[in-house]
Parts: C-alpha cells; structure tokens; sequence
C-alpha cells in the first residue's frame, strides 16, 4: 500500500497501532524513512500526537542525513516541517503525473496499457477505430437523451454492440468509455 494512505489503515500499521495499545512496554518507533511511513502531514502529526500521549516516541533514521527523535522539541518541530515537505512532494508527483497524462491524452499518445474503447494502437499513437467510434456517438446520443448508463448498457448489449473484449457492456464500462471521451 501507499504511504498516502493513513498508517492505521495500512496492514503493518494496524498491526503496529494495535501492538502499541496492547504492550505499554513499546516506547520507540524507529523508521529508516519518514515517506516510508507518512505522506500526509496530517496523519503524521496525528498518528505522532497519540503516540506522544502513550508515552512513545518516533525515531526516524534517516532526515537529510541526520536522525530525528520526536521526544524533543527541536525533534518535533524538524518532524513537522517534514512531513509537510513529504505531503507537498506527494502532491507535486501527482500533478506531474495528471499533467504528463492529459498531455499524452491531447496528442494522442498512449498513455495506459489498456487501449480506450474507440482507439486502436499503434506503436505509441492512438488511432482511431471507425466501428467503435460509432457505438461512442451512439452511446453520446443516448447520453444526451437523458438515458441512465445501466440503460445504455442495456441497449448496446440487446443491440449486440461488441465491446473491446467482445464481453457485455456493464454502467462501469459505459461510464469509462464516456469518460475516455469526454462525456461523464
């Protein structure tokens, strides 16, 4: 899992929130990293906070090559820039990432191992597809008609529209290809 996603919803961190709670004899946390742990400086400062109250402190090993120890006040408030910085490195990735994308969607390049329904590959461009660009417009014209995307699925699947895996059409697979194109 991610460091995005917060430590007590991680498997290891719940193991290790629920070691702390049980064992009061735990009174140190060490991690090499602090990205390896937090990248959302809310947590960090929360998750710190509650182990501050049990008595337990944070050691991380490696901060720009020194050590931090959350037990002192200097510690604690290097601890804090931090895991601000690892939030905002977090967020620059994903924009970078968005941006990189949308432009690779713009010009048509491919962009994810999946080919969009619509679009056929070659090489590293997307061309399109003349027969799945027709059921894309019909799927639009249903769009536009007010019709539910359970309803649009039903009807390309009575209508025996094939889809990229010559599988049924489901409301996911129509909104992700109405999304692809710009329509949901």
């Amino acid at each position: 899992m991610s460091a995005k996603t917060p430590l007590r919803m991680r498997p290891e961190g719940m193991k290790a929130t629920e070691a702390l709670g049980r064992r009061r004899a735990v009174k140190h946390i060490i991690a090499v990293k602090l990205d390896r742990l937090f990248r959302n400086a809310a947590d960090a400062l929360q998750q710190t906070q509650e182990w501050d109250k049990a008595g337990v402190s944070l050691h991380v090993i490696d901060m720009a090559g020194s050590a931090v120890d959350t037990r002192s006040a200097v510690g604690r408030m290097f601890f804090t820039l931090t895991a601000a910085f690892a939030e905002m490195e977090r967020n620059l990735t994903s924009e970078r990432t968005k941006s990189a994308l949308a432009h690779k969607k713009a010009t048509g390049r491919v962009y994810t191992r999946i080919v969009p329904f619509g679009y056929d590959r070659e090489g590293d461009v997307l061309t399109a597809n003349v027969a799945e660009m027709e059921v894309v417009r019909y799927m639009q014209q249903l769009k536009a008609q007010g019709t539910s995307l359970r309803r649009i699925a039903a009807v390309l699947n009575e209508e025996q529209k094939p889809t990229k895996q010559r599988g049924k059409w489901h409301l996911v697979t129509v909104q992700k290809v109405l999304r692809v194109h710009g329509i949901c």
